[in-house]
């Protein structure tokens, strides 16, 4: 060690402040602060707190009251889930749309997200004035609470059986003779004609617009923060003893947030309340599956042969990939 060296003093950074941050005109204030709003459940399914819930109306006063009054930050934010996640909150508030105005001209909703959006505020706007609803934020905080509570979250009865190779867009059939199941099944397509319950398809050609559907508890344990999926009843044959042979189309994935017993029976049918989940999650979800299932294989039938094989032969066998072999050819 060199002691001629010269010593290193370590400093400490100093804390850049804004002096003059608290003097900004509250214009300029909500406009820095919707670069960094986000609301509950935007990134994830299970990420239920935010900055404009939980952080910004903690700073200060003036913060609490730009949170509740000022509706742009939530303008702003519904906006940005409307074009992030079209899939889970586009067809949320088309479905809002619908069951609020079910005479409004559906060609007009084509113009996008722009239009759509102005409507749905519309229709929130008429429903907080005639309803004399309590209201905590704008029309736009209004509308995601809305949207959030009665369309994105989803409750409904549960059939409970793992099988974690279930996807999206992948029909396959069961056979209903427990109890509970056959109540499920029952109460499901109680809303339907009889014919529906007797092998007709329900598909909009045969003016089915809100097909039956219902919970699969695909994933071990059935408990909250498990992830499930939302499956249609696409054909059922419901016998005379209750047991029903049923066709099902699994829609998507959603994450459980309550699971209960229903206490006035005495069959043990769970209902459950769960939150949809937006694309890139359900997807993770599938892939993480898929590589889990080609893991398996890999390990039990020899592991000279490349993970990459499984994972290929997996996605074939679910229908949502091909072989090694079918893509060599189709380039050849």
């Amino acid at each position: 060690m060199n002691a001629d060296a010269p010593q290193f003093t370590p400093q400490l950074m100093r804390r850049r402040d804004f002096h003059f941050f608290t003097q900004l005109q509250e214009e300029l204030v909500v406009n820095i602060l919707s670069f960094l709003a986000n609301v509950p459940y935007e990134k994830s399914s299970t990420d239920n707190h935010s900055s404009l819930t939980h952080t910004f109306p903690l700073v200060s006063n003036q913060f609490n009251l730009i949170c509740r009054d000022n509706d742009y930050l939530w303008a702003i934010a519904v906006e940005r889930l409307i074009k992030n996640e079209d899939t889970l909150w586009g067809a949320a508030i088309k479905e809002f749309i619908d069951d609020n105005s079910p005479d409004e001209d559906h060609e007009d909703r084509s113009r996008g997200l722009s239009y759509s959006l102005q409507l749905a505020c519309h229709i929130m706007q008429n429903m907080i004035r005639s309803n004399g609803m309590d209201t905590k934020y704008g029309i736009h905080g209004e509308l995601y609470r809305y949207v959030l509570s009665n369309h994105i979250r989803y409750i409904a009865p549960v059939f409970y059986m793992p099988d974690e190779t279930i996807t999206r867009g992948r029909p396959f059939g069961l056979h209903f003779f427990e109890p509970r199941y056959r109540r499920l099944i029952n109460e499901v397509m109680a809303p339907y004609p009889e014919e529906f319950r007797n092998g007709r398809v329900t598909s909009l050609e045969n003016g089915i617009t809100s097909p039956p559907t219902f919970i699969y508890g695909n994933r071990s344990p059935l408990k909250r923060g498990q992830a499930a999926i939302i499956v249609q009843v696409v054909q059922c044959f419901i016998r005379d003893n209750g047991a029903a042979d049923v066709f099902l189309l699994p829609l998507e994935h959603g994450r459980i947030e309550q699971v209960w017993e229903q206490v006035n029976y005495n069959d043990h049918l769970y209902v459950a309340r769960l939150m949809k989940m937006g694309e890139e999650e359900q997807n993770d979800i599938e892939t993480n599956d898929v590589r889990r299932i080609a893991l398996e294989q890999h390990r039990a039938h020899g592991e000279d042969i490349p993970v990459q094989a499984y994972v290929n032969e997996v996605l074939r066998a679910l229908g949502r990939g091909r072989s090694q072999e079918e893509g060599d050819e189709s380039d050849s």
